[in-house]
């Protein structure tokens, strides 16, 4: 369960970090708003640091698992609302 939860986090910490640099405009691939790509960027790695945190430190395994599902539903919520406030031509 260990490595899944690295594994995971690690995915986070990845989108995170692409996220960043599209927020930053370092890279151009977001297809998205930068409002939303800022928040992607907080959520994936701000929960991908603390899903290692918990995993690594804290050594709670669930936990740690819980949070690095975290962002992956808070995204949706997230992409949902942007789909149905966007303005679409």
């Amino acid at each position: 369960m260990k490595f899944l939860v690295w594994l995971i986090c690690a995915v986070n910490v990845y989108l995170g970090l692409r996220c960043f640099l599209n927020a930053i405009h370092v890279l151009h691939t977001s297809k998205y708003s930068q409002t939303t790509t800022v928040i992607f960027a907080v959520l994936f790695l701000g929960l991908g640091v603390a899903g290692f945190y918990f995993s690594i430190v804290k050594a709670e395994m669930k936990l740690a698992l819980w949070i690095a599902f975290g962002p992956w539903a808070l995204a949706l919520v997230v992409l949902f609302i942007s789909m149905i406030t966007g303005k679409y031509q």
